[in-house]
């Protein structure tokens, strides 16, 4: 009776164990393939193109040709950049510019010029191109966190 126990203990703990296990596993592929950074390269050079052609058009006037800003609008590139922006996800940039950009003009933009935009600024912060361009659906830019700068 007593070795029963045991076996039937012993299997039992094996059993949780290999659960644990499995669930251990699942838990970290789910985190690596929502680990997207900016540094995989989440934009295209195409895409960054027309987004430097929107900021000219949209954003130029207070932020400037250089992206440092008038004194008032704040500077897009550098230190100002990564300390705004770093570890929040694409989405969270996206939202904040498209609800209050342009000035006086809100939402005013079709969603793709947003993103553009945003694939400009990341561009100009050096973070690198690649093949695929950022997508304008919110939840798919929740999962791409804007990296510390280089």
């Amino acid at each position: 009776m007593r070795v029963r126990r045991l076996i039937c203990n012993w299997n039992n703990l094996l059993a949780v164990l290999t659960a644990a296990f499995v669930m251990a596993c699942t838990l970290n592929y789910d985190a690596s393939a929502q680990g997207k950074t900016t540094n995989d390269s989440v934009f295209t050079d195409e895409q960054a193109t027309r987004g430097a052609d929107a900021y000219q058009q949209e954003c130029s006037q207070c932020h400037l040709d250089d992206l440092l800003g008038d004194g008032i609008a704040p500077s897009l590139v550098g230190a100002p950049f990564s300390f705004r922006w770093s570890e929040l996800s694409v989405a969270d940039m996206l939202v904040a510019i498209r609800t209050t950009m342009p000035q006086g003009a809100p939402a005013s933009l079709s969603p793709q010029a947003y993103v553009d935009i945003v694939a400009y600024l990341l561009q100009a912060n050096d973070y690198p191109a690649g093949d695929a361009e950022l997508p304008t659906a919110d939840a798919e830019l929740e999962a791409i966190i804007i990296a510390d700068s280089q």
